[in-house]
């Protein structure tokens, strides 16, 4: 079993721990086509557009939709 944390797990732990629902970005910010996605933060085009605007239990639920997406994206990549 890998027990890597991967960076956006660490944000996400440290979001947990702070005041406010702190943004999955990772300055790698490019469009995969084909997923709709940000290859760096697994958000969608609008996700990241309504970001700042967004509720913090609104940005809670797209965090929760992020690990997802990145757990699926490691499994597919590692031939799973």
């Amino acid at each position: 079993m890998n027990t890597s944390r991967t960076r956006l797990q660490t944000i996400h732990e440290r979001s947990l721990r702070s005041p406010g629902v702190l943004s999955p970005c990772v300055s790698v910010c490019r469009m995969d086509a084909s997923a709709e996605l940000c290859v760096g933060c697994y958000r969608t085009l609008d996700e990241i557009a309504q970001w700042s605007t967004m509720a913090e239990s609104t940005k809670a639920v797209v965090w929760q939709h992020i690990l997802t997406r990145e757990q699926h994206a490691k499994g597919v990549s590692n031939g799973q």
